[in-house]
């Protein structure tokens, strides 16, 4: 069963927290406490809903990352992944995924990726 990873921003008592979805189970999960390693993951995006909430309209769900394997680890603030480079979502700036040189990464598929803190991070 493939697990759906996104950043949760509906106000509440889990707003900015890490939500991991896994079937019928929904767990969340403070990006300061935890490192979330998910493998064989695709960065999923519902392209025309971003292009209408980057065009203003209210945001929602629209982007997560699914994977076929997870596993969440306690956070250590010495610890840093390898990086080769961060996978970016912001549909009020761009209406899709993108890397640190703006490449569209909508369904790209990758080995491994990690959060760190709120951020995403694609490994070498």
């Amino acid at each position: 069963m493939k697990a759906k990873v996104r950043f949760h921003l509906a106000r509440g008592q889990n707003y900015m927290r890490w939500q991991v979805r896994l079937g019928d189970s929904v767990e969340y999960y403070d990006p300061e406490d935890v490192i979330i390693e998910m493998r064989d993951a695709t960065l999923r995006n519902q392209r025309k809903t971003a292009e209408r909430i980057m065009n203003g309209e209210n945001k929602t769900v629209c982007a997560w990352v699914e994977c076929e394997s997870i596993q969440i680890t306690p956070s250590i603030s010495e610890a840093y992944p390898m990086v080769h480079d961060f996978a970016h979502y912001n549909p009020k700036r761009r209406p899709f995924w993108h890397d640190s040189k703006k490449r569209n990464l909508d369904n790209t598929k990758h080995e491994s990726l990690s959060t760190y803190g709120k951020l995403i991070v694609i490994h070498k």
